[in-house]
């Protein structure tokens, strides 16, 4: 029974053995974390305008730590954006911010006067709001929908 245990058959499968059931455990670690981020993505997807926008005929829900609206001007490191509600805001855009359009990540210089952009970030000394992440929904393309007010609500 001692030179069983000693063999080096049963140390080579044993150790195969050790090895398949860490390579099982990695890989059941990143289904759950996919299918996490799975779930995620389909209910941000699903409440991506109400998380951005607001609900329909509703008030903005960013008002300092955000933006939506018109891209009016496009300087190396502001952008000037003006909302639905008509106002004007400055948005400093910073060396790490992201911007994306679509799925590609873009420069400040692919933001244009017309497009739509989303903007998250943070306010700073100056009234302006620092992004962090602002997305990109260009003219040309389809921009988010601005979608009608509910029936009976007030706009005012």
């Amino acid at each position: 029974m001692k030179d069983l245990l000693h063999s080096s058959p049963l140390k080579a499968i044993l150790w195969i053995l050790g090895a398949i059931i860490v390579l099982l455990l990695v890989f059941g670690l990143g289904v759950t974390i996919g299918a996490r981020r799975t779930v995620f993505t389909g209910r941000f997807e699903e409440n991506y305008y109400r998380n951005f926008y607001g609900a329909p005929g509703g008030p903005m829900p960013f008002n300092q730590h955000g933006v939506a609206g018109e891209v009016i001007d496009v300087s190396s490191s502001t952008i000037s954006v003006k909302d639905t509600d008509g106002d004007e805001h400055s948005v400093a855009v910073l060396s790490d911010t992201a911007i994306r359009e679509g799925g590609a990540a873009i420069m400040i210089g692919g933001v244009v006067p017309g497009d739509m952009i989303t903007v998250i970030g943070a306010p700073n000394s100056q009234g302006q709001v620092e992004a962090r992440f602002i997305r990109v929904f260009a003219a040309s393309s389809s921009s988010p929908p601005v979608l009608p007010p509910l029936p009976g609500t007030n706009m005012n």
